[in-house]
């Protein structure tokens, strides 16, 4: 079977190692471009690229993507995992069997580019991976498969996404080994869909006018980027600095073992001990804040 992988995030790289593992004839990689990073913003290759490099497959980016470039490559099936770009019907079309989308959410909840994240931002209690067949929608195509996992609160973009690329790994070689025995399934997508937009870096900024459940949903959900932000003013100096909020923990104000203060303002620290900082939030509930980032500074945890 004749495959072309699509993907261009960290996301998408176990899947790539999984493809090879199995020895499947990976005609082309699709990626996107090289770009600057980091603070130095130096111009480097996605993950995926250098994967693919590795292993000596073909490596071709969206720049390089058009009718006819894949036409040559007379593709059976695709797996596209995190790629980040719309990929027109009539490449679509050129597949014998199809192209497979891998999506971490149980569709049609969530479609768009960060489902993870708003899974986070909005407290759900279950996501999952949804293996689907691309159309000219936006997450809209059949789906093949689906499979359900708990998120728990402790759940961060980091721990989610580990949970969701192994399940969809095992889902991905389950569905290969079907199509390779001839079994092609398409179900409708059911239900109302939601929706998940790109993150904008201006969603980071904290406000402690909203609950304790409110901001550590926020921080989970962009520990990885953009990363929450606050400021806090420094007595001892009398300067405001900005802040990083890595993580967090919802507690209980009954647990401390200090009294507080019933006019205490929000976004107040009403309590420092060994193991985070607690501040106050909207509605009488409290945040402990256990890893931090100063601006130009290390991460610290609150012990330190």
């Amino acid at each position: 079977m004749n495959i072309i992988f699509w993907g261009s995030s960290e996301l998408s790289v176990p899947f790539l190692e999984l493809l090879n593992k199995k020895k499947l004839k990976i005609s082309a990689v699709v990626t996107s471009s090289d770009k600057p990073q980091g603070r130095g913003l130096k111009t480097l290759p996605t993950p995926v690229k250098l994967l693919a490099q590795k292993y000596n497959i073909n490596v071709l980016t969206e720049k390089d993507i058009d009718y006819e470039t894949i036409q040559k490559l007379s593709p059976e099936l695709s797996i596209v995992v995190s790629f980040g770009k719309i990929i027109p019907k009539s490449i679509i079309d050129l597949h014998k069997i199809g192209m497979l989308n891998v999506h971490f959410s149980l569709l049609p909840k969530y479609r768009g580019a960060a489902p993870i994240q708003w899974c986070l931002l909005n407290g759900e209690k279950e996501t999952g991976v949804t293996i689907f067949w691309l159309d000219e929608g936006i997450d809209t195509g059949d789906i093949f498969v689906q499979e359900k996992i708990e998120v728990n609160e402790e759940d961060d973009y980091y721990s989610l996404s580990k949970k969701l690329v192994d399940v969809g790994c095992n889902l991905l070689e389950n569905v290969i080994e079907r199509i390779a025995k001839g079994e092609i399934v398409k179900i409708k997508q059911q239900g109302e869909p939601t929706y998940a937009p790109l993150i904008k870096k201006t969603q980071a900024q904290i406000s402690w006018e909203k609950t304790a459940d409110e901001i550590h949903n926020l921080v989970r959900a962009f520990v990885h980027w953009p990363k929450t932000t606050t400021k806090l003013f420094l007595s001892l100096t009398q300067k405001i600095i900005n802040v990083k909020i890595l993580q967090t923990k919802i507690v209980n104000p009954q647990n401390f073992s200090i009294p507080i203060q019933e006019n205490i303002s929000v976004g107040s620290i009403v309590s420092i001990n060994k193991d985070s900082i607690i501040v106050k939030c909207a509605k009488d509930t409290f945040l402990a804040v256990l890893k931090i980032q100063p601006e130009n500074k290390n991460v610290l945890t609150t012990q330190q």
